[in-house]
Protein backbone atom coordinates (compact mmCIF):
# COMPACT_ATOMS: atom_id res chain seq x y z
CA UNK A 1 0.00 0.00 0.00
CA UNK A 2 2.93 2.35 0.60
CA UNK A 3 3.48 4.53 -2.46
CA UNK A 4 -0.10 4.05 -3.66
CA UNK A 5 -1.83 7.05 -5.22
CA UNK A 6 -5.16 7.61 -3.48
CA UNK A 7 -7.78 10.21 -2.62
CA UNK A 8 -8.52 11.42 0.91
CA UNK A 9 -11.33 13.48 2.37
CA UNK A 10 -10.30 17.00 3.33
CA UNK A 11 -12.25 19.88 4.84
CA UNK A 12 -13.02 22.58 2.27
CA UNK A 13 -14.57 25.45 4.17
CA UNK A 14 -17.90 24.24 5.52
CA UNK A 15 -17.93 21.00 3.51
CA UNK A 16 -15.66 18.09 2.68
CA UNK A 17 -14.00 17.44 -0.64
CA UNK A 18 -11.53 15.02 -2.16
CA UNK A 19 -7.77 15.60 -2.32
CA UNK A 20 -5.12 13.65 -4.20
CA UNK A 21 -2.53 12.00 -1.95
CA UNK A 22 0.25 9.43 -1.84
CA UNK A 23 0.45 6.84 0.96
CA UNK A 24 3.80 7.07 2.73
CA UNK A 25 3.10 4.78 5.69
CA UNK A 26 0.54 2.22 6.84
CA UNK A 27 -0.12 2.83 10.55
CA UNK A 28 -2.50 -0.09 11.09
CA UNK A 29 -6.16 -0.32 12.15
CA UNK A 30 -7.23 1.55 9.03
CA UNK A 31 -4.97 4.57 9.55
CA UNK A 32 -2.52 5.89 6.97
CA UNK A 33 0.05 8.65 6.77
CA UNK A 34 -0.24 10.39 3.40
CA UNK A 35 1.37 13.24 1.55
CA UNK A 36 -1.19 15.53 -0.08
CA UNK A 37 -0.64 16.15 -3.78
CA UNK A 38 -1.60 19.26 -5.77
CA UNK A 39 -4.32 19.23 -8.38
CA UNK A 40 -3.38 19.75 -11.99
CA UNK A 41 -2.91 23.34 -13.11
CA UNK A 42 -5.80 25.05 -14.87
CA UNK A 43 -5.24 25.66 -18.58
CA UNK A 44 -5.37 29.43 -18.03
CA UNK A 45 -2.30 29.25 -15.81
CA UNK A 46 -4.29 29.68 -12.62
CA UNK A 47 -2.37 28.01 -9.79
CA UNK A 48 -3.79 24.90 -8.16
CA UNK A 49 -5.81 25.51 -5.00
CA UNK A 50 -3.72 23.08 -2.97
CA UNK A 51 0.02 23.20 -3.52
CA UNK A 52 0.45 19.77 -1.88
CA UNK A 53 3.33 18.48 0.20
CA UNK A 54 1.47 18.48 3.54
CA UNK A 55 1.76 15.27 5.55
CA UNK A 56 -1.45 14.18 7.28
CA UNK A 57 -2.85 11.08 8.96
CA UNK A 58 -6.18 9.80 7.70
CA UNK A 59 -8.71 7.22 8.84
CA UNK A 60 -9.83 4.90 6.04
CA UNK A 61 -12.57 3.13 7.97
CA UNK A 62 -14.96 6.03 7.31
CA UNK A 63 -14.48 5.69 3.54
CA UNK A 64 -16.70 3.46 1.39
CA UNK A 65 -15.60 -0.14 1.88
CA UNK A 66 -13.18 0.90 4.60
CA UNK A 67 -10.41 1.63 2.07
CA UNK A 68 -8.90 4.74 0.55
CA UNK A 69 -10.07 5.10 -3.08
CA UNK A 70 -7.28 4.68 -5.64
CA UNK A 71 -6.37 7.19 -8.33
CA UNK A 72 -6.48 6.09 -11.98
CA UNK A 73 -3.07 5.71 -13.59
CA UNK A 74 -2.26 7.42 -16.86
CA UNK A 75 -4.69 10.33 -16.65
CA UNK A 76 -4.67 11.96 -20.12
CA UNK A 77 -4.01 15.69 -20.30
CA UNK A 78 -7.64 16.24 -21.33
CA UNK A 79 -9.02 13.50 -19.05
CA UNK A 80 -10.85 10.35 -20.09
CA UNK A 81 -13.64 11.14 -22.62
CA UNK A 82 -15.68 8.09 -21.53
CA UNK A 83 -15.58 7.31 -17.84
CA UNK A 84 -16.45 3.64 -18.26
CA UNK A 85 -12.77 3.27 -19.25
CA UNK A 86 -11.64 4.25 -15.73
CA UNK A 87 -9.90 1.40 -13.90
CA UNK A 88 -11.18 2.70 -10.56
CA UNK A 89 -14.77 3.91 -10.72
CA UNK A 90 -15.85 5.83 -7.62
CA UNK A 91 -16.94 9.35 -6.65
CA UNK A 92 -13.44 10.79 -6.27
CA UNK A 93 -12.22 9.41 -9.61
CA UNK A 94 -15.30 10.67 -11.46
CA UNK A 95 -14.96 14.16 -9.99
CA UNK A 96 -11.22 14.23 -10.70
CA UNK A 97 -11.75 13.27 -14.33
CA UNK A 98 -14.48 15.90 -14.76
CA UNK A 99 -12.20 18.50 -13.14
CA UNK A 100 -9.36 17.69 -15.55
CA UNK A 101 -11.70 17.91 -18.54
CA UNK A 102 -13.21 21.19 -17.32
CA UNK A 103 -9.86 22.90 -16.88
CA UNK A 104 -8.54 21.51 -20.17
CA UNK A 105 -11.15 23.80 -21.70
CA UNK A 106 -11.56 21.74 -24.85
CA UNK A 107 -15.04 20.29 -24.40
CA UNK A 108 -17.74 20.59 -21.72
CA UNK A 109 -19.02 17.05 -22.40
CA UNK A 110 -17.97 13.67 -21.00
CA UNK A 111 -19.55 10.26 -21.61
CA UNK A 112 -20.42 7.62 -19.08
CA UNK A 113 -21.55 4.93 -21.52
CA UNK A 114 -24.73 6.38 -23.12
CA UNK A 115 -25.02 9.18 -20.56
CA UNK A 116 -23.62 12.58 -21.51
CA UNK A 117 -22.38 14.68 -18.59
CA UNK A 118 -22.21 18.40 -19.34
CA UNK A 119 -20.41 20.84 -17.05
CA UNK A 120 -21.45 24.44 -17.58
CA UNK A 121 -18.30 26.21 -18.83
CA UNK A 122 -19.99 29.64 -18.44
CA UNK A 123 -18.82 30.55 -21.93
CA UNK A 124 -19.83 29.66 -25.47
CA UNK A 125 -17.91 27.30 -27.78
CA UNK A 126 -19.07 28.31 -31.29
CA UNK A 127 -16.94 25.62 -32.94
CA UNK A 128 -18.84 22.90 -31.05
CA UNK A 129 -22.23 23.95 -32.45
CA UNK A 130 -21.47 24.66 -36.10
CA UNK A 131 -23.49 23.15 -38.95
CA UNK A 132 -20.50 20.96 -39.81
CA UNK A 133 -20.41 19.59 -36.28
CA UNK A 134 -24.16 18.89 -36.31
CA UNK A 135 -23.80 16.88 -39.50
CA UNK A 136 -20.83 14.89 -38.19
CA UNK A 137 -22.96 13.39 -35.42
CA UNK A 138 -25.52 12.32 -38.01
CA UNK A 139 -23.02 10.52 -40.23
CA UNK A 140 -20.25 9.12 -38.05
CA UNK A 141 -20.26 6.60 -35.21
CA UNK A 142 -20.21 8.40 -31.86
CA UNK A 143 -17.21 6.29 -30.78
CA UNK A 144 -15.13 8.06 -33.43
CA UNK A 145 -16.12 11.54 -32.24
CA UNK A 146 -15.55 13.59 -29.11
CA UNK A 147 -18.29 13.49 -26.46
CA UNK A 148 -21.18 15.77 -27.39
CA UNK A 149 -24.86 16.21 -26.59
CA UNK A 150 -25.50 15.82 -30.34
CA UNK A 151 -24.81 12.12 -29.85
CA UNK A 152 -27.88 11.99 -27.59
CA UNK A 153 -30.19 13.75 -30.06
CA UNK A 154 -28.91 11.53 -32.90
CA UNK A 155 -29.51 8.40 -30.80
CA UNK A 156 -33.05 9.55 -29.93
CA UNK A 157 -33.91 10.19 -33.57
CA UNK A 158 -32.34 6.91 -34.63
CA UNK A 159 -34.43 5.08 -32.02
CA UNK A 160 -37.55 6.82 -33.29
CA UNK A 161 -36.80 5.78 -36.88
CA UNK A 162 -35.91 2.19 -36.01
CA UNK A 163 -38.70 1.41 -33.54
CA UNK A 164 -41.45 3.85 -34.50
CA UNK A 165 -41.93 4.50 -30.79
CA UNK A 166 -41.62 7.73 -28.80
CA UNK A 167 -38.18 8.47 -27.36
CA UNK A 168 -37.31 10.32 -24.16
CA UNK A 169 -34.26 12.44 -23.41
CA UNK A 170 -33.80 13.25 -19.73
CA UNK A 171 -31.89 16.47 -18.94
CA UNK A 172 -31.29 16.95 -15.22
CA UNK A 173 -29.08 19.06 -13.00
CA UNK A 174 -28.97 21.73 -10.35
CA UNK A 175 -30.08 25.32 -10.84
CA UNK A 176 -27.64 27.10 -13.13
CA UNK A 177 -26.16 23.87 -14.45
CA UNK A 178 -27.14 24.69 -18.03
CA UNK A 179 -30.24 22.53 -18.49
CA UNK A 180 -32.13 25.11 -20.55
CA UNK A 181 -29.19 25.70 -22.90
CA UNK A 182 -28.69 21.96 -23.29
CA UNK A 183 -32.36 21.47 -24.23
CA UNK A 184 -32.07 24.28 -26.78
CA UNK A 185 -29.02 22.61 -28.32
CA UNK A 186 -30.76 19.22 -28.41
CA UNK A 187 -33.94 20.63 -29.97
CA UNK A 188 -31.97 22.58 -32.56
CA UNK A 189 -30.15 19.43 -33.58
CA UNK A 190 -33.37 17.39 -33.74
CA UNK A 191 -34.95 20.09 -35.90
CA UNK A 192 -31.98 19.92 -38.28
CA UNK A 193 -32.23 16.12 -38.50
CA UNK A 194 -35.99 16.17 -39.09
CA UNK A 195 -35.70 18.80 -41.83
CA UNK A 196 -32.82 17.04 -43.60
CA UNK A 197 -33.47 16.17 -47.23
CA UNK A 198 -31.65 12.88 -46.81
CA UNK A 199 -31.97 11.12 -43.47
CA UNK A 200 -31.36 7.62 -44.86
CA UNK A 201 -28.17 7.38 -42.80
CA UNK A 202 -30.20 7.51 -39.58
Amino acid sequence: MEGAKVYVRQNCGTSQGWQKAKVIAVLGTGRYRVCLEPWEQASSGTPALNEGGEIVEVEASSADGGNLPFQNAGMPQNGFPDMITLDHLHEAALLHNLRVRFFAGACPYTYTADIVIAINPYRWFPELYSDEMRKEYLVFDRKKLAPHVYATSSAAYCGLQETGRDQTVLVSGESGAGKTETVKILMGHLALIASSDDSSHI
